[in-house]
């Protein structure tokens, strides 16, 4: 499925909080089945986000290619579908001791959340959809 974001879904988007994102995100994660990543040549993109290596991820294309400027010039928004971040990314960030930064916004990482948690938080709202 497929959702495009209109200019006034983005801006009522960007007023929300942190705690609000996340929610946000967990349900349209859990409708539309995919998360937004960054990735450039060398991968995936990360950032320091309360003293924590992170990933960034976004419920949307859109939101993440806001974040294409600067050093990030170069990347890319790719999606992930549900099951591939379930059955893979969780592992893998995991074992990296990597953790993952909510839907960030502007100068503020989002909630910042370790990755079995996410998944965990994952499984029940796509539960919660069937």
């Amino acid at each position: 499925m497929n959702y495009e974001l209109t200019a006034d879904d983005l801006n009522k988007l960007s007023l929300l909080d942190a705690e609000q994102r996340y929610d946000y995100f967990i349900q349209a994660v859990a409708d539309l089945e995919k998360i937004w990543i960054l990735v450039d040549e060398e991968g995936f993109v990360l950032v320091d986000a309360d003293e924590e290596r992170c990933i960034p991820v976004w419920p949307h294309a859109e939101l993440a290619e806001l974040w294409i400027n600067g050093d990030w010039a170069q990347c890319q928004a790719q999606a992930v579908d549900i099951a591939t971040w379930l059955d893979k990314w969780t592992n893998g960030l995991d074992g990296d001791e990597l953790a993952i930064a909510v839907f960030p916004h502007a100068q503020e990482p989002g909630v910042v959340i370790g990755p079995e948690e996410f998944a965990e938080t994952l499984i029940e709202a796509t539960q919660d959809n069937e």
